[in-house]
């Protein structure tokens, strides 16, 4: 009985040692756990700012879901002299639109001259809902097309003439449609076209413009302010290649801007999906430094 309970008390022993062998691992065991836990948390909550960041800021969105967003649409008014030479098309803008859903910016992809600004007055006046993704507003780019007939615009009662043969190009000198676009098209030496645009349609298509420097002799006789005109040629690479003066204030204001206008950049002018030389205007203004 005695060496019975001996044994009995020598495994028990055997337990009680086994345990507190095992305490100081258990303890390193919960502490590596809370400090894991602790490290993957401050990952998440260093993660969540940059998956936030990661949202776009600017969206491209097609012309027609944009349309779906429309809540004011102002109609343009038909160009009186557009609508006196049976003038219709489509004039095709490039739209961002801000994230409270106004038109911000319009560049011109296409369109006939006489229309162009009509159609830019009237989309600028447009309201759209904002463009929402996973509840924030985005600045969206789309596109947008004005249509100009007399059947939907302002005139729909006045007579208009047959409708003109769209698709070719003419081949004198002349006007014509082009690719549904009405244009002012001449023929160069060497069979290539150029198309004449008025300088309200051709400053939609300035990418870079490099400001005159004020002209030394105008400064010391006081002239406070200065422009001069030219009649310019656009490659269809967008480089001003020619400029003629038409007009200036004073000749001291000529070669200043004859040197910056060189340096302008256009985005090129498509004619029937093909890029064309530019005849158009172009207005430099001076103005006098004040230091």
């Amino acid at each position: 009985m005695h060496a019975l309970h001996a044994a009995g008390d020598g495994q028990g022993g055997l337990g009680v040692a086994t345990t507190r062998g095992l305490a100081p691992a258990l303890a390193l065991i919960v502490l590596f756990a809370a400090s894991w836990l602790e490290a993957r948390a401050s990952q998440d909550q260093a993660s969540a700012p940059a998956q936030a960041s990661a949202v776009p800021q600017r969206i491209r969105v097609s012309q027609k879901v944009e349309e779906g967003l429309i809540a004011k649409k102002v109609q343009p008014q038909y160009p009186q002299e557009a609508r006196e030479q049976h003038i219709q098309g489509t004039v095709i803008l490039k739209a961002q639109i801000s994230k409270e859903g106004d038109v911000a910016q319009l560049d011109l992809v296409s369109g006939h001259p006489l229309l162009v600004p009509a159609a830019i007055e009237a989309v600028k006046q447009w309201k759209y809902k904002p463009f929402l993704l996973d509840g924030q507003p985005l600045v969206v780019e789309t596109q947008v097309s004005v249509d100009f007939t007399p059947e939907t615009t302002e005139g729909a009662g006045s007579e208009s003439g047959p409708p003109s043969v769209i698709g070719s190009i003419p081949g004198d000198p002349g006007g014509g449609i082009v690719g549904g676009v009405i244009t002012t098209t001449v023929r160069n030496a060497d069979g290539t076209l150029r198309v004449h645009l008025p300088s309200s349609i051709s400053e939609t298509l300035l990418i870079k413009r490099v400001q005159p420097k004020y002209p030394e002799a105008a400064r010391k006789q006081a002239i406070r302010a200065g422009s001069a005109v030219f009649k310019g040629i656009i490659s269809k690479e967008g480089d001003v290649v020619e400029v003629q003066l038409v007009s200036a204030a004073s000749p001291a204001f000529e070669q200043p801007a004859i040197d910056a206008v060189k340096q302008w950049k256009y985005k090129p002018y498509l004619l029937n999906g093909r890029p064309v030389e530019v005849e158009t205007q172009i207005d430099v203004a001076f103005t006098f430094p004040t230091n």
